[in-house]
Parts: C-alpha cells; sequence; structure tokens
C-alpha cells in the first residue's frame, strides 16, 4: 500500500438538507507521500533557484519590470515572502504529523509518547519561530550578555545550538527503538536541518565579520543554508509519513461534529 489515509468522520442527528453529508458518512481523503514529497521538493528547488536567481539580477543586470518586487517576494533570507512561508508551513505540517502520532501512541500507551509529543512542540515552536524570525531577536541580547563575534555573530546559534544538542542527548534512546531504516532518514533529515540553520549561519557570520553583509558569498551561502533547512523538513515529512504507512496501517484522522447547543427547552 503506498497510499496514507486520513477519515473524516460526519455525525449529526438532527434531519439534513439536500446535497449535505449523511449521518455517519466518511469522507476518505488518500495521498500518495512520494507524490506528496516530490511536489514539495520540486517547489523547493523552484524557490530556491528563484531566490537567488533574483539575487543575482539585483546585483549584475540592468534593470527590469518587477525587479525589485521578484526580488522581495522570493528573497531566501527575507520575512513574509514565498520562501518564509513555505519554510513555515512545511514546518507546521511536520508538527501536525509528529502530533497525529503522538495521539496514537498515547493510546496505546507507547513509552515514547512523551518524545512524539515533544518533537511534535519543537516543530511547532520552529514553524512559529520560521514565520516570526524569534531566533533573531535573540541577537542583540546574547551579544551584549557574552560578547560574541566572528563565527558567533549571529549569537542566536548558542542558546539554539544548546538546545540541538540538548534534544539530540534526551532522543537517543528514542532514535535507538526505531527502524532502522526509519531511523536513519530520521537523522539524515537533522543532519541537514541542522547544518543548514546552525553550521551554515557560523561560515555567514565569518563571513560577516570579515567581508561585511554585501558580499556575494553570503547571498551564496543564504542559498546554500535555505536549501538544506527545506530539504531536512521536507525529508522528514516523508520519513514520519512513510512511518505511519508501514507501522501504523490502521491509523484514521476523524473530524467529528456535534450539536453543542444542548436540549432544547420543550
Amino acid at each position: 500500500m503506498k497510499n496514507t489515509y486520513l477519515t473524516g468522520g460526519l455525525v449529526k442527528r438532527a434531519p439534513l438538507p439536500p446535497h449535505q453529508v449523511t449521518a455517519g458518512q466518511h469522507v476518505r481523503v488518500a495521498f500518495n507521500e512520494r507524490r506528496l514529497v516530490r511536489v514539495l521538493a520540486v517547489t523547493a528547488a523552484v524557490l530556491v533557484v528563484v531566490g537567488f536567481w533574483s539575487i543575482y539580477s539585483v546585483r549584475f543586470l540592468p534593470d527590469f519590470f518587477a525587479r525589485e518586487m521578484v526580488w522581495s517576494l522570493t528573497y531566501l533570507n527575507g520575512e513574509t515572502n514565498l520562501p518564509a512561508l513555505f519554510s513555515t508551513l512545511n514546518l507546521l505540517l511536520t508538527a501536525a504529523i509528529l502530533g497525529m502520532i503522538a495521539v496514537v501512541k498515547r493510546n496505546v500507551h507507547d513509552p515514547f509518547a512523551r518524545t512524539w509529543t515533544g518533537l511534535a512542540l519543537l516543530a511547532a515552536y520552529l514553524g512559529v519561530d520560521e514565520g516570526a524570525s524569534l531566533h533573531e531577536k535573540l541577537i542583540e541580547p546574547v551579544q551584549k550578555l557574552i560578547r560574541l563575534d566572528g563565527i558567533f555573530h549571529y549569537a542566536w546559534v548558542v542558546p539554539y545550538g544548546l538546545l540541538a544538542l540538548t534534544v539530540l542527548v534526551v532522543c537517543l534512546r528514542f532514535l535507538r527503538h526505531l527502524p532502522p531504516g526509519i531511523r536513519n532518514a530520521m537523522i539524515l533529515s537533522g543532519a541537514l536541518y541542522v547544518t543548514g540553520a546552525f553550521g551554515l549561519e557560523l561560515v555567514e557570520g565569518y563571513v560577516q565579520t570579515h567581508m561585511g553583509r554585501d558580499s556575494f558569498w553570503m547571498e551564496i551561502l543564504i542559498a546554500c543554508e535555505e536549501a538544506l533547512e527545506m530539504a531536512g523538513v521536507i525529508l522528514l515529512i516523508g520519513t514520519l509519513l512513510r512511518y505511519i504507512r508501514l507501522y501504523l496501517p490502521g491509523m484514521e484522522v476523524r473530524l467529528g461534529v456535534q450539536d453543542s447547543s444542548g436540549p432544547r427547552p420543550g
């Protein structure tokens, strides 16, 4: 079976108007996780290529119609634009999938149910962080606290790096219990994300200190950083859906609608 199913059930006791779903009827939505991952990967590749091209065009090409608008919409290190929205939605989708797995694990009293829940909350926070750029707001206070520069110019990497190390240590036992294929894919997805988010951010700090923010090398590093982050999250989404398909084949998500108005007076 190559499809992952989400089933929504609607429950309503009152008579239903024409063309409305009848009581007890289920709406079954099936999707192929490989196809979903392919769509996400192609979208990410297009955003990275177009984003880098827009940077190149602003720096080296003559002005053309809507050049600045295209740049603002596709700049890979920007906020409230297409790459930021795509990355935010991917992280929130990851959080939703992890949350659904966590609910199933709690229902069967799995010893790692809390770990699944913690990972869901972490992914949700990273999604909010991506959308609101919360980590960048830590740069100034951390720099004032411990006066960092060079590779630590973007000082948010210090508290977030400690957080990443803590998560890794806490999850070691959890990772060991996973099936080998799932475990290896999750480790690879985490390595890609951390390499982009932290590793290249350290290099960017060095370039910022010694070459300045406007260096074209900085733009290349930003493009690579965003590509690695997107690749890591997309790989994790595919891995989680494969885990559901292979190891939670009976998993269903049901959406119930009930009349909460209570009994009416006679």
